[in-house]
């Protein structure tokens, strides 16, 4: 089954520079060049850090400013078949049960149900869209990013990005997404996006 979230992390996924610039001359020199503008969507964002993987993503911690830990993410071999999800106070978040079709539930947010279902691919299967709280937001691969955009395509707000690098995966929030509530709802999906285990 094609999941279009698996390009994204290879390496060598852009055009070279030569079909960049469709081999029209010398691509412009940038010796000496203003430094250029950061990306207005990009500025005040907060980010955390899946890390600690023992020995991947599904047993880590997520930390963020200032190195604290903001949750801890468990797959215990004595409950086979479940992740947890909990957050610094110890108290859990989510839990995800792995079967066939696995499910997810967020406490408060979310009622059980299949994360195909609730993280479902678009019809062209080039995105992901979630509902959470009756808005609909949408998951889509980005260059070496996996966006969140709130609203349709003609007027989509950007909300926070995954990246990997280095073997480490990040992932980012802007202050709009933080107030809105997002940030369990967004480590859930991103632990789910990031986990490698078939979750259609």
């Amino acid at each position: 089954m094609f999941n279009p979230f698996d390009s994204w992390s290879q390496a060598g996924n852009g055009q070279s520079a030569s079909n960049a610039w469709n081999g029209v001359g010398q691509p412009p020199s940038v010796f000496g060049a203003l430094p250029y503008p950061s990306d207005p969507n990009y500025s005040s964002m907060v980010t955390f850090y899946f890390t600690s993987f023992n020995p991947n993503i599904l047993n880590c911690s997520v930390v963020g400013p200032r190195a604290q830990t903001y949750y801890r993410i468990v797959t215990d071999n004595q409950m086979p078949g479940y992740s947890v999800i909990k957050n610094a106070e110890g108290r859990n978040v989510s839990l995800v049960e792995w079967q066939t079709l696995p499910m997810i539930e967020v406490r408060g947010v979310l009622a059980k149900q299949h994360v195909r279902t609730w993280l479902g691919l678009t019809s062209d299967r080039s995105s992901r869209t979630m509902t959470v709280r009756g808005m609909q937001y949408t998951w889509s691969p980005s260059d070496k990013s996996i966006n969140l955009y709130a609203g349709g395509p003609r007027d989509r707000k950007f909300l926070a990005r995954i990246s990997r690098a280095n073997g480490a995966i990040s992932l980012d929030m802007t202050s709009d997404a933080m107030q809105l509530g997002l940030l369990d709802i967004v480590v859930v999906a991103a632990f789910l996006l990031q986990c490698g285990r078939n979750i259609d």
